[in-house]
């Protein structure tokens, strides 16, 4: 899978240089989500990751084993930005236009944080983890108290959609970034503003304050990744850009070191702000990257895409973390791979099978278990979050209604359902699909 990998060192920083053939699927996924994962967050120790996704679901995972340990359910639109707080509990925000906060071991909600007039697209938790900030599509920045789950401030300038929110090192200061082309500054205490700066002619994306809380990095539409001066108001340099895309997301390292960036190219590429210079590509995603976070002291970064899953990477070795996905990805069963008659089904089924498993112990992904379907009526398994779509309609799932579903996608057949919109037009595909899974989910 690999091209090539090579080590450099620049001003005391080693990294790795790691270029894979582009197109060329990665080793290591974190299966799960069934849509853009659209937000990452890791324990430093990197025992935990927290990702979040348009599925409209957040899964806890255990990393060591790149397994799921708890889906987290009650968002009512997809879930775009997440954080772990110190104190182990999680946050996150959402296109319903609400944050949530979580216990994540114990599966379970702990309150909701409800204020902004539309779309909370991004999220910043202080360094002492007492407070949240949240960018939203109301052209809004508002401060939230996550002890006593309470809104603090609203802080208002911005001329369109804010996308992004940094907390600077010392907790004083809060940074937004919109799509008006600028960046503001506001004290925390009392929401003043205290300076801005213009990007040019096209809206920011994301921005993370470095740890010397003077400098910050952010992206653009344009697919620019550049390092500023807050204190002077000037742009330091144009650090590169995602050519001909468009970049989304970024993280840097703890020790600020290092920062990543992730867009519409697919690729993850790592910048080192020491030299200013291009650091190192990391090529496996299948789509867009719409999330990054380093872990473990920077030594490690997980990315979330567009194509439905996230991967871990050891920046030291030049690797994804973990083990191949080959046969997950595939479930073929014993039948399948002695019966050519199933063997077609089988592979369809490899993309529904992100969101589904066809076990008969009610496991789940985002969707719910698939054992039993044939018969069931829609919205029928105990315990999974159904939308109204499902759970208000007489559907009763059998080969002729899941193949309907597949032939006319579920915001036709079932509008307003938060399945991901998925087509499967060859109906000789179709037919393969519904042979296989009436095998093998009786």
């Amino acid at each position: 899978m690999k091209s090539g990998a090579k080590s450099f060192v620049a001003a005391g920083l080693t990294a790795v240089l790691l270029l894979l053939s582009p197109g060329v699927p990665a080793q290591a996924e974190l299966l799960g989500h069934g849509g853009f994962v659209k937000g990452v967050a890791a324990t430093p120790d990197g025992r935990h990751a927290l990702t979040g996704s348009f599925d409209y679901t957040l899964i806890f995972w255990d990393l060591a084993e790149q397994r799921a340990l708890e889906v987290l359910d009650a968002h009512q639109a997809s879930v775009n930005a997440v954080a772990l707080l110190p104190d182990g509990r999680a946050l996150s925000a959402s296109d319903d236009g609400t944050l949530r906060v979580w216990d994540p071991p114990a599966g379970r909600e702990i309150g909701v944080l409800q204020g902004h007039d539309g779309k909370v697209q991004g999220l910043a938790v202080s360094p002492d983890g007492t407070r949240a900030a949240s960018a939203g599509w109301d052209r809004s920045v508002r401060l939230w108290d996550l002890q006593a789950l309470e809104p603090l401030d609203v802080f208002q300038g911005h001329q369109n959609t804010v996308n992004a929110v940094s907390f600077s090192p010392s907790g004083e200061h809060l940074l937004s970034a919109g799509f008006d082309a600028t960046l503001r500054m506001w004290r925390v205490s009392d929401g003043t503003q205290l300076g801005e700066v213009s990007g040019g002619a096209v809206g920011f994306t994301s921005a993370v304050w470095l740890p010397d809380g003077r400098r910050v990095v952010t992206t653009q539409v344009d697919g620019s990744v550049r390092l500023w001066d807050l204190e002077q108001g000037v742009e330091l340099a144009q650090l590169g850009e995602h050519p001909g895309a468009s970049a989304f997301a970024l993280a840097v390292s703890p020790d600020g070191r290092l920062a990543a960036s992730g867009g519409t190219d697919r690729v993850v590429r790592l910048w080192d702000l020491e030299t200013q210079a291009s650091a190192a590509i990391l090529d496996g995603h299948l789509a867009p990257v719409w999330s990054l976070a380093f872990f473990d002291g920077g030594k490690k970064l997980i990315s979330g895409g567009a194509d439905e899953v996230a991967r871990v990477w050891d920046l030291e070795q030049g690797a994804e973390i973990g083990v191949s996905v080959a046969a997950a990805a595939r479930p073929l069963t014993d039948l399948a791979a002695t019966d050519p008659a199933l063997a077609r089904g089988a592979e369809v089924f490899r993309k529904c099978s992100v969101c589904h498993t066809v076990q008969p112990d009610n496991s789940r992904r985002a969707g719910p278990t698939l054992h039993g379907v044939f018969g069931r009526p829609a919205g029928a398994v105990a315990g999974y979050n159904y939308s109204p779509a499902l759970t208000d309609t007489d559907i009763v799932w059998n080969a002729e209604t899941i193949s309907q579903l597949f032939d006319e996608g579920p915001d036709v057949m079932t509008p307003g359902t938060k399945m991901p919109i998925q087509r499967i037009p060859d109906a000789e595909d179709r037919a393969a699909l519904m042979r296989y899974l009436e095998a093998v989910t009786r």
